[in-house]
């Protein structure tokens, strides 16, 4: 529901609607959020015992299904309009709803039970279990929205409770003054085993640990960015739209590639002059649309796109025609890694569901999909086995080592494949964006100017 993921071309082909990728859906959503409601099932069992407190939660959670496919067919109409590139699919909001109530449900329970007070930071305040209890049912739903943010800054209540967008992203609002601390909390102790690098002081924490943008190819040569301006790729690649972190990733890697600081302005320079000069020549497209990138990539007409390592996975998990090559190598300067972080902004109006929100997220229920997700409203559990591609879009790795135990075994060799072992992740190469943030708009406008954008 939360995840920087891309479109997905539908595993049956001759299918007229392509599936509802989180990514897009939720771009779709920017202007009104996704409520994920909070039964009165999920409420009585805060207040039971705690032994049986996480069933009747559960319960009450598989209840709640028709009513999140309510609030999904509401919001259809906006996503269709907005990601008009996606068919809407009601199914695939719910599933991805239904977990989240499901394990927010399993969750309070435990958490608010026995006499002990519980610190909230985000309220400043500590709290009874009585009090946990009464605040879930005073607010009653949690609103999720990642892509984008835009802050409000007339004093109103936050559009949203929970965002769920790209580090650099959350930097940018830090600077604007609408992000707050959240963590101490009681009510998150899956803050805790997280590694320290996917943590922004106590503000952030990451639910994605190794996307990054890069060179995504059929041949066996491309080594980086470089290679883009290679006589032999002329009307092979497609170069991403101008304006935001897919494209400003691009710039980062190139600069390495090239041998180039970032910090530097007239580093900078050198590397748009090589995109719009050298590169863009070879384009047969400036598309940000994964799906036409793929038809392009399994068709032959491109033979590079530049994207998100997630879609050389997903390809060659897809098991169609013409994916069997489709592949990234990592540069040997690197690869910027652009994680998604989670934040709770300012004046949230369900605080409290939106810390269980994230510390379902980042546990390994949230973070890796499971049987536990249900494969439509009311069906039976998501056949993952069946669709690899759609379950390596979902996840992208690991937070802590000791979560690599609970990668499903069926997945465990296409794991050491296309992931990085939390071992080798110091081999990742970490962005300044702060710095980024502050300059990225300059380079940008210089290449659009430059292509005639």
């Amino acid at each position: 529901m939360i995840d920087q993921l891309h479109s997905l071309e539908p595993s049956n082909p001759e299918q007229h609607q392509r599936r509802l990728s989180r990514r897009a859906l939720l771009r779709g959503m920017l202007t009104i959020g996704l409520a994920v409601p909070v039964t009165g099932g999920l409420l009585s069992a805060c207040s039971a015992p705690a032994p049986a407190a996480a069933p009747t939660a559960l319960a009450a959670a598989t209840q709640a299904v028709p009513t999140i496919a309510a609030a999904a067919a509401k919001v259809a109409p906006t996503v269709a309009a907005v990601a008009t590139q996606v068919a809407p699919t009601i199914a695939a909001v719910a599933t991805q709803a239904a977990p989240v109530v499901a394990a927010v449900a399993t969750q309070v329970a435990p958490v608010v039970s026995g006499g002990a007070k519980l610190q909230v930071s985000i309220l400043g305040k500590e709290m009874t279990r009585d009090e946990v209890v009464a605040g879930l049912k005073s607010e009653g739903e949690v609103n999720v929205a990642n892509w984008t943010y835009t802050a409000n800054k007339g004093g109103n209540p936050a559009p949203y409770d929970m965002m769920a967008i790209e580090e650099p992203y959350y930097v940018e609002a830090k600077s604007n003054g609408v992000t707050q601390d959240i963590f101490p909390s009681d009510l998150m102790k899956n803050w805790e085993p997280v590694d320290k690098r996917f943590k922004r002081d106590k503000q952030s924490v990451a639910f994605q640990s190794t996307a990054f943008t890069v060179v995504v190819h059929t041949t066996d040569w491309i080594k980086d960015w470089k290679d883009l301006a290679d006589p032999r790729l002329k009307g092979k690649i497609t170069m991403p739209e101008v304006g935001d972190i897919t494209n400003g990733g691009h710039l980062i890697g190139a600069a390495w590639a090239m041998g180039k600081d970032y910090k530097k302005p007239d580093d900078m320079k050198a590397v748009v002059d090589f995109f719009v000069n050298q590169v863009k020549p070879n384009a047969i497209k400036v598309t940000s649309d994964s799906a036409e990138m793929q038809r392009l990539l399994r068709s032959g007409a491109a033979q590079a796109v530049m994207f998100w390592n997630s879609l050389a996975r997903l390809e060659q998990l897809s098991g169609q025609p013409g994916t069997d090559k489709t592949m990234y190598t990592l540069p040997p300067a690197g690869a910027p890694v652009i994680n998604g972080y989670m934040w709770i902004p300012k004046a949230a109006q369900h605080p409290l569901l939106a810390q269980l929100f994230l510390n379902w997220r980042i546990s390994s229920d949230g973070l890796i999909p499971t049987d536990k997700w249900p494969s439509a409203p009311g069906a039976g559990p998501m056949k993952w086995q069946e669709d690899k591609g759609a379950w390596s879009e979902i996840f992208e790795g690991v937070l802590y080592a000791e979560q690599e135990k609970d990668v499903p075994a069926w997945f465990a060799q296409d794991y050491k494949r296309f992931y990085p072992p939390f071992s080798d992740y110091d081999k990742l190469k970490a962005v300044d964006w702060d710095y980024y943030a502050a300059n990225e708009k300059e380079w940008q406008d210089a290449e659009s100017k430059g292509l005639g954008l």
